[in-house]
């Protein structure tokens, strides 16, 4: 939708969405461990253990949430040293001031998504998920256009689309998860109220062992697509417009495969604290070769349409056109990989195997993808491609090692049977 307002409006909603995404991934990768933690629990049924850490989760996030929106702002005062296209940055602030906002509903709703993922109630959060979507695409639609007497807002209808259907994502969570007997099991055995007020270290060190590595996972990984976006910026407004396209196709395909690394990290957790070593190593790799046949699927018809693709996203602009299509070959290749990367993450976030991992993400992101990206595109002049095979490169080295990584893990769980 975004893309209909040209190459001027994509690029900005490209540099919003990577210095936003760059500050809210850390505290959303805390959130990833929180749902492996509630699936041992719930596997033991620690009912009480379980709506404690909960609460002590929505707590961290709450604080966590406000300290990303303070960054945001303070952000806004070094975005005009970054090298970025001068005619984009007002447009990039407004998007932000208001996007911001949404960083606190969102961050308790992954809370609520976690506890209710832990317990293997996938359908709740997969329903909201939809309705807000469904909501964020009609407000997108009126908000853009100024459509039945709303204003015509652009770029800023957007930000305020996207708000509102991340406080329709929250509040619905509440409404659907109280509907199930399991999650009412270990909402009454919360003593008081009063116990809201009553924290614990132990809970926030429990929460954070297994968040902050998975959090810093997280922040390397997507910094690095932030990042990317900065370098393409540098490359010029039809680089970075077509970087924003691919980026939103492959974040879409990522997204989809995400259900098989929650499934890996829930089914994982219940057999690691079953200590079903075997049945948890066998249901990995069985994860792990679903979620590869589904990628290479994707990958194909990224590949077979990619003369297509772009024009959904953008029609006028021939010179964005042809390298969106340039890139979405090698974007290809990167996805899979991708998809692998993450099942692979998944499995060893169940075995809350999660320090290794981190560094594997560092090394992989922060050695090897972004000094060859930055190599390619500024210094050999290969704009956008060469930021994609940096890329690329990354994620295939990762894939590697956090395989290598799995297969030893799980060998020397064997051993303990």
């Amino acid at each position: 939708m975004v893309g209909f307002l040209g190459k001027k409006a994509l690029a900005s909603v490209s540099l919003a969405n990577a210095v936003f995404f760059i500050i809210i991934i850390f505290g959303l990768g805390i959130s990833t461990g929180f749902s492996s933690l509630i699936a041992s629990i719930d596997a033991k049924k620690e009912y009480k253990k379980g709506i404690t850490i909960f609460y002590h989760a929505l707590i961290l996030n709450f604080f966590l949430s406000i300290i990303m929106f303070i960054c945001v702002h303070i952000f806004f005062y070094i975005l005009p040293y970054l090298g970025q296209p001068k005619e984009i940055l007002n447009d990039t602030i407004s998007f932000l001031n208001i996007n911001s906002i949404s960083m606190i509903p969102w961050m308790i709703f992954e809370v609520f998504r976690k506890f209710s993922e832990g317990l293997s109630l996938v359908y709740p959060s997969l329903f909201i998920t939809w309705i807000s979507a469904f909501v964020n695409i009609i407000l997108n639609y009126l908000f853009i256009n100024g459509l039945f007497n709303f204003p015509k807002l652009g770029i800023k209808g957007v930000a305020y689309a996207t708000l509102i259907s991340r406080i329709t994502m929250l509040i619905g969570i509440n409404f659907i998860l109280y509907q199930y007997k399991k999650v009412r099991n270990y909402y009454n055995s919360f003593s008081s109220f009063l116990s809201i007020f009553i924290l614990k270290k132990k809970y926030f060190e429990e929460i954070l062992k297994i968040g902050v590595p998975s959090g810093l996972h997280m922040l390397f990984e997507m910094s690095t697509f932030s990042i990317s976006s900065f370098i393409t910026g540098k490359c010029g407004i039809k680089d970075l417009a077509a970087h924003q396209i691919v980026l939103s196709l492959v974040s879409s395909t990522f997204l989809l495969s995400t259900g098989f690394s929650l499934t890996a990290t829930i089914r994982i957790g219940n057999q690691l604290a079953l200590k079903n070593y075997y049945e948890l190593r066998k249901i990995g790799w069985s994860i792990i070769l679903m979620g590869t046949i589904f990628m290479l699927i994707c990958s194909s018809i990224f590949i077979l349409f990619r003369n297509y693709i772009p024009y959904m996203y953008i029609k006028n602009d021939m010179e964005v056109i042809d390298i969106t299509k340039k890139i979405i070959v090698i974007a290809s290749i990167f996805q899979l990989f991708d998809g692998i990367q993450g099942f692979i993450l998944g499995a060893l976030r169940g075995i809350q195997d999660v320090k290794i991992p981190m560094r594997i993400s560092f090394f992989s992101y922060c050695v090897i993808a972004l000094p060859i990206a930055w190599f390619l595109s500024i210094h050999l002049k290969f704009g956008g491609i060469g930021v994609w095979i940096g890329l690329s490169l990354g994620i295939i080295i990762s894939s590697i090692l956090l395989l290598i990584r799995y297969e030893r893990i799980t060998k020397n769980l064997l051993k303990k049977e």
